[in-house]
Formats: structure tokens, sequence, C-alpha cells
């Protein structure tokens, strides 16, 4: 699990936690990589999905504890055409 008030990390013997391992995994998740630098590509005509799925996002990294800054969002027009998807991920 993410590290402890002394930088250790935690952990938890699964065999003799079983039955409560959902509780023992909810207050931060196991070691993570920190999502500093990340991006929420979208369509042209999904912006308002795209914001309810970065508030959802927020919202379970938030709970987990994960360490994370706020995602770029980048809005792909028109995007009914694969090349502009990837004229905007090599941008």
């Amino acid at each position: 699990m993410g590290p402890n008030a002394s930088g250790t990390p935690n952990s938890f013997d699964i065999e003799q936690c079983a039955r409560e391992i959902d509780r023992k995994i909810q207050g931060k998740m196991f070691t993570q990589t920190q999502l500093k630098n990340w991006a929420i590509f979208h369509g042209d005509r999904d912006g308002q999905i795209a914001t309810q799925f970065k508030a959802t996002m927020k919202e379970c990294l938030d709970t987990c504890g994960y360490d994370k800054t706020e995602p770029r969002m980048v809005e792909v027009k028109p995007s009914m055409k694969p090349e502009n998807w990837t004229k905007v991920m090599k941008a």
C-alpha cells in the first residue's frame, strides 16, 4: 500500500485479511506512479462527457490517496477523422 508516516510502504497479509481486503486497500493504493503530466483526449462533441470523466477520476484518485495533478484537457477537431487524433497526440 502507499507509504505510512515514516515513509515505509504499508503492507498486510492477504491470506489473513481475505475477508476484509476491500477495506484494507481503500485507504491508499498499493505502490503507484504519480500522475504529474497527463491528459484526457476527447472529440469535439464529447466535452461534457470528458469533464464528467475528469471529475470521476479526481474523486476516485482522491479516495485512494493517489498523488496527481490536474489533467490537461485536449479537444480533437473534427474528431471523425483518425488523422486528427494522430496529429493532436504528436503535437
